[in-house]
């Protein structure tokens, strides 16, 4: 009886610790979404000021953007899921136009405004945080999982 009753709370304690992994993964996740609205919008705020004090003399023409008839380029950021398991990254590629990686930035103008600038890099961290938020998803799925498990488990019934 003592071997099924310290059975059972240990099984109590381990869904306890996965309990509290729960809702320290959503509360990761929450934050990681509010960080990713913050800095989607910020950047959004910054393209919208390029446009409004640029606008009329550096617009950018159809010409200027890329089309089927352009020459081929690469991304300069893919998005890679691990084959360890430990989720997705992001992959950088630096800038090299002999190899197709392209800065986009250039189709606007040689020296584009900071504004610009600063709307790119808010852009790139949105990049990494959607990155980041579909790990915390993974895991979070992972843990729901093992919790599901354990409370079928034939020791807590």
């Amino acid at each position: 009886m003592t071997a099924g009753k310290s059975e059972k709370e240990a099984a109590g304690q381990l869904l306890d610790a996965l309990y509290l992994d729960m809702f320290h993964l959503i509360e990761e996740h929450t934050q990681c979404r509010v960080n990713l609205e913050r800095s989607n919008a910020s950047g959004a705020i910054l393209l919208a000021r390029t446009r409004f004090q640029h606008g009329g003399s550096n617009s950018v023409s159809t010409a200027q953007i890329p089309t089927e008839n352009s020459s081929e380029f690469n991304a300069l950021c893919r998005i890679v899921d691990s084959a360890d398991g430990n989720g997705i990254s992001v992959q950088r590629q630096a800038v090299d136009k002999n190899n197709g990686f392209v800065e986009p930035l250039n189709w606007f103008s040689v020296l584009p405004p900071m504004s610009l600038r600063n709307a790119a890099t808010k852009f790139k961290d949105c990049i990494e945080l959607v990155a980041e938020s579909t790990n915390l998803q993974r895991q979070l799925g992972e843990v729901l999982g093992w919790i599901a498990k354990l409370r079928q488990s034939p020791v807590l019934q």
